[in-house]
């Protein structure tokens, strides 16, 4: 085990405004793969380069399955790898199985469908807040709301239950701040919640997509009743919990950069380009998940990951890669040449609701922009508070006027 230093011990601290951590980029520089130790006292090898990572996330001789006796663990005690239901935890061919099912509620042209239904209730969000005071909170009243009752609208949950979703994630997210037992506790309360919801969705059907996930199992046969209560378990959170803090960093970002935002402002078809360069700059996760070796793997790098170790890839280390980003560390939604990030990874567990995710930040970040011309942090940026010791990397709170 490495002597610990302040780039041997996972996680690093985060760099100024949520930036990615220093030492991803002075270890890209030295050395691109190399161990860390993590919160539960093993190691596991860190890429850092984006070839590397890309690799990491597509090589199917990396796998997900955590399960077995003296397997890495990021966290001390239980966490979400100890799940053999969740999509994340699965390999293909039985990962591909499960996607299948559900992928085609986040097709482009699903997407799509629902961004008339996205704005309205941004544009409903926003009139309540314009009805109240100054400073508001914008994670609490909008970036976080327009995400969660959309996904509850979507699968047919009810959006009254939303706050307790979010501290659930929260609790899920935690790498030093909940212990063991909270994090079972939490799992067990949510786990309670929707079983309970598909009993009473099933005693009275509906048309949604929770509909569809209870008639796999149901009628088609194709989802066991463990593997329906986590693909439920599992859109709820992802549904939510990362969209909503990318449009509070990338409210963050604009307001920080009020040039870009000014011409952001005079052509609103920059805004995909803009959503963009947000989602390559502002990833609200500095770590990943960790992946096994299933056998010996050359990287790009020229590294070698060996049968059996561990390796933890994270997307924000690969979009802040020189190579494929030069200057990576500038804002820009002007950015030109290789825009590609893998914010929403890639190979198998790409992100099934990527298509979504674009639509919803794409309104959120439109509507903020029409609605408050003269929106302003209600704070310096450098008190704006930041969450820490947790998988997210995300103001605690935004503080803002207009």
């Amino acid at each position: 085990m490495p002597e610990t230093t302040d780039e041997s011990t996972f996680p690093f601290p985060p760099g100024h405004h949520g930036s990615p951590p220093a030492a991803y980029a002075s270890r890209r520089e030295t050395c691109p793969l190399a161990p860390v130790v993590l919160p539960s006292g093993d190691e596991a090898l860190l890429a850092t380069t984006f070839d590397d990572v890309r690799e990491v996330h597509a090589d199917s001789r990396f796998t997900r399955n955590l399960r077995y006796p003296d397997a890495p663990r990021m966290l001390p005690g239980s966490d979400i790898s100890d799940d053999p239901h969740a999509l994340v935890n699965i390999d293909p061919p039985e990962h591909t199985r499960l996607r299948r099912i559900v992928q085609s509620a986040f097709t482009p042209r699903r997407a799509e469908a629902w961004r008339p239904h996205i704005q309205s209730l941004a544009e409903e969000l926003l009139d309540t807040i314009q009805t109240g005071t100054p400073p508001v909170d914008l994670l609490e009243t909008f970036a976080f709301p327009l995400p969660i009752n959309i996904i509850c609208r979507l699968l047919g949950v009810p959006s009254e239950d939303s706050p307790r979703f979010r501290a659930w994630s929260d609790t899920f997210l935690s790498t030093s701040t909940a212990g063991a037992a909270e994090r079972t506790k939490a799992g067990r309360e949510f786990a309670g919640y929707v079983d309970a919801l598909i009993t009473e969705r099933r005693r009275i059907p509906g048309t949604d997509l929770l509909d569809e996930l209870i008639n796999a199992h149901d009628v088609d046969d194709r989802l066991s009743e463990d593997e329906l209560a986590r693909m439920v378990r599992g859109l709820i959170v992802a549904g939510h919990e990362t969209t909503g803090n990318v449009i509070g960093r990338g409210i963050i970002a604009l307001l920080r950069h009020p040039e870009q935002l000014a011409a952001l402002r005079d052509d609103p078809a920059l805004l995909p380009g803009a959503v963009e360069e947000i989602l390559r700059v502002e990833v609200p996760g500095h770590g990943g998940l960790l992946r096994v070796a299933t056998e010996s793997v050359a990287l790009p790098s020229g590294g070698i990951v060996n049968t059996g170790q561990a390796v933890l890839a994270p997307v924000v280390a690969a979009n802040y890669d020189s190579q494929h980003f030069p200057n990576p560390e500038a804002f820009d939604i002007l950015r030109s040449g290789d825009t590609k990030h893998i914010s929403f990874g890639h190979g198998p567990h790409f992100c099934l609701g990527a298509n979504l995710a674009r639509v919803e930040l794409q309104v959120a970040i439109g509507a903020v922009i029409r609605s408050f011309p003269k929106l302003a942090l209600a704070c310096p940026v450098e008190d704006v508070p930041w969450i820490s010791g947790s998988r997210i990397c995300s103001p605690a709170q935004l503080p803002v006027t207009w």
